[in-house]
């Protein structure tokens, strides 16, 4: 099986249709499909695919990082460097729960992820991120924080 990259698949050929896929059916595929096939280990699973997404994406600054996140359309992040190895991310518009009412359940994982990879290449560390606030919790914004190794 190939490895593909991001060079792979970018061309995009739907001169009716364009690059645009509805969020519904972003939303149906990941949160349905994607935890009704994976069960528990869905999280995990999210969060390691995102990681390795977040790798391929070129980013070498923090600015860079927030127009990748808005360009890809994932939300509107607001970043504060804690210290050197922590920094806390807020993510506005979050593309997987923005709008979703109280559930008690936050499962961005892939976020997560994608924000993790996202700071390994603009930190030149390793990076870990965990999910601490969700739309889905109460809030009208994802929370991440990160630590870096």
């Amino acid at each position: 099986m190939k490895d593909y990259v991001v060079d792979d698949i970018k061309n995009v050929l739907r001169p009716r249709l364009g690059d645009d896929v509805p969020l519904l059916l972003f939303r149906i595929l990941r949160i349905i499909g994607m935890r009704s096939i994976l069960g528990e280990t869905s999280g995990a699973t999210l969060y390691m695919m995102g990681k390795r997404v977040g790798n391929m994406l070129p980013a070498a600054t923090m600015d860079e990082f927030a127009k990748t996140l808005q360009d890809l359309k994932i939300g509107i992040p607001e970043t504060r460097i804690v210290d050197e190895d922590h920094i806390n991310v807020r993510l506005y518009e979050c593309i997987t729960c923005a709008g979703f009412g109280y559930t008690g359940e936050m499962f961005c994982d892939m976020e997560s992820g994608i924000i993790a990879g996202l700071l390994e290449n603009v930190q030149g560390k390793k990076a870990k991120s965990t999910q601490t606030k969700s739309w889905s919790a109460g809030y009208e914004y994802c929370e991440f924080e990160v630590f870096l190794y």
